[in-house]
């Protein structure tokens, strides 16, 4: 591309210039020329800018020569990032986030602590400070004074005595609140682990995260049946996932305002004491039987393996309650898949112990025996595999009939509930609790992806409960956003980073559906800058205390 200035002559005598905007190309042997644009009615220093654009392109300091080029005319200006606070505060308010904190400064700096969360996962306090800052969060917001990390810390107090309150105002806005019969709710608990020693919650527990040494709280999501975020519940780490059952009754009856309720929790939530309970309490269950139960009912004859096919298949317990049954194809062929891996690898550490005792005469046949018996037991091999020794020799021997016992319940499973055929056929109990699924990936969400709610930079009880609040709530902007953006076959940390700016042009073409796909326009200006939010501690200060030390 070039610029070309074009002199002629008009019938009046007088002379005329025509700046042009042209590229040239190679057709053939010959050059041919095209104009891309006039520039003739631009004034002289935009010219200007467009030549020098044109002759420095590609150099890396363009964007410096075009302000220089342009004299007075055109400056550089670092202004606040918009387009992606702006987007999540409308996807906030759309999700009734913002009315359920409410109005006042407290509200505001915890509807800030969720939007922060969507928009930089796994800040502190002082990041989310920081980014604050950097962005038109408080002119949004409508902040009327200035705040820091320390406003941030105390908000926690204010929050968690008000997280019940705050959960029943969103269930109001729920379109499923509006069914009080027979309302069903799938529960499931997690466990999140701690770097160091100092909160209300750490203790030591069932890791799920397999990180040893480590204190941990448990924590508890309840959602509806279509896997929308409800609440979020804290308990000590060392709690069991049974004792947590109560708590949500008592929620779902007092916060949420059921009378009439199916329980939907894994096999290690709902066990017979909790069934009791539920029933006592006029409510219903999904749950599934443990492996142990299943062979306690075989051996009864209250079951059968035929019940286990690809497809679903009812019986009624001695007790009353339905035991839903299938055998998964799928799964049936992952546990024989990982039972041959296990086995592979066995044989060929017992031949490497072969080849040891042979080079090594003075190795001790008992310890490499007592080392592969710990391999057996930890792949749960030892069933219905044994090693031996025969001399120096190690041999693994297999016993088929044991192998195909331990391995017939594989793929297996019981769902069972003491929900009426009339509110729920067969296929209904054994897709409810299926739907365990969507909160397990609200859990991944919340723990390992975009969220990370770790690390924990909380010690406080009402802080750590603050901060699980603030990261359920930016869960459901999340999957609000989700829901848009996945039939343009985007994801979420892949489409937020399209939604940025502060001066508010037109938006691109990947912009324009992202927003569309939301239903958010943006505004015609941005509002006026907030005040001005800024870290406590002040960096003359830093360099004059590490300047003492």
């Amino acid at each position: 591309m070039f610029i070309s200035r074009v002199h002629s002559k008009g019938k009046d005598g007088r002379q005329y210039v025509s700046v042009l905007l042209r590229q040239s190309k190679r057709v053939g042997k010959s050059v041919v020329s095209k104009t891309l644009a006039i520039l003739t009615e631009l004034p002289d220093w935009l010219i200007a800018v467009v030549e020098r654009a044109v002759k420095h392109g590609k150099d890396a300091q363009s964007i410096a020569q075009l302000a220089e080029a342009a004299s007075t005319s055109l400056r550089l200006r670092c202004a606040e990032s918009f387009g992606a606070v702006f987007l999540v505060h409308e996807v906030a308010k759309a999700c009734a986030i913002s009315k359920a904190l409410g109005a006042g400064e407290d509200a505001k700096l915890a509807l800030w602590q969720v939007c922060a969360r969507v928009l930089a996962p796994a800040t502190s306090l002082l990041a989310m400070i920081r980014l604050a800052g950097r962005c038109a969060a408080p002119a949004l917001l409508g902040f009327r004074t200035s705040f820091n990390e320390d406003d941030l810390y105390a908000n926690g107090e204010w929050l968690a005595p008000r997280q019940a309150k705050v959960e029943a105002r969103l269930w109001r806005e729920n379109p499923l609140s509006a069914t009080p019969s027979k309302s069903l709710f799938l529960y499931d608990v997690t466990s999140s682990y701690f770097e160091g020693q100092h909160n209300a919650f750490a203790d030591f527990g069932y890791n799920r995260d397999k990180t040893k040494g480590k204190k941990q709280l448990v924590m508890g999501l309840l959602t509806d049946e279509s896997g929308e975020p409800l609440s979020v519940s804290l308990f000590p780490g060392n709690t069991s996932d049974l004792n947590t059952f109560n708590t949500q009754l008592e929620s779902l009856k007092n916060t949420f305002d059921q009378q009439h309720i199916t329980l939907v929790g894994d096999r290690g939530m709902i066990r017979k004491p909790q069934q009791a309970a539920a029933n006592e309490a006029g409510h219903h269950y999904i749950s599934a039987l443990h492996k142990a139960e299943i062979q306690t009912l075989l051996k009864a004859g209250e079951l059968q393996m035929e019940f286990f096919e690809n497809t679903v298949h009812e019986t009624t317990l001695e007790d009353g309650r339905r035991l839903v049954t299938r055998r998964n194809p799928a799964r049936c062929e992952e546990i024989q898949t990982a039972r041959r891996g296990f086995e592979e690898r066995l044989r060929a550490w017992v031949a490497k112990a072969n080849i040891h005792l042979l080079e090594h005469p003075r190795a001790r046949v008992a310890t490499q025996l007592k080392n592969g018996s710990l391999r057996l037991k930890r792949g749960h091999l030892n069933v219905w595999l044994r090693l031996e020794a025969e001399a120096r020799t190690l041999r693994l021997m297999a016993d088929d009939g044991l192998l195909q016992e331990h391995a017939k319940l594989d793929g297996c499973y019981g769902i069972v509930s003491d929900l009426p055929v009339a509110v729920a056929d067969t296929q209904t109990v054994h897709d409810r609790y299926k739907d365990l699924a969507k909160v397990e990936a609200d859990f991944r969400t919340l723990k390992h992806g975009h969220l990370e709610i770790r690390p924990w930079y909380v010690i406080t009880e009402d802080n750590t409960r603050a901060h699980a609040l603030t990261a359920m709530l930016a869960l459901k902007i999340r999957r609000r956003l989700q829901s848009a953006w996945e039939p343009l076959n985007l994801t979420v940390e892949t489409a937020t980073g399209q939604t940025v700016s502060r001066q508010i042009p037109d938006p691109t073409v990947g912009q324009a559906s992202l927003l569309a796909a939301l239903g958010v326009e943006l505004p015609v200006k941005a509002p006026p800058a907030g005040p001005v939010v800024v870290t406590r501690v002040e960096l003359q200060k830093r360099r004059k205390s590490s300047a003492s030390l």
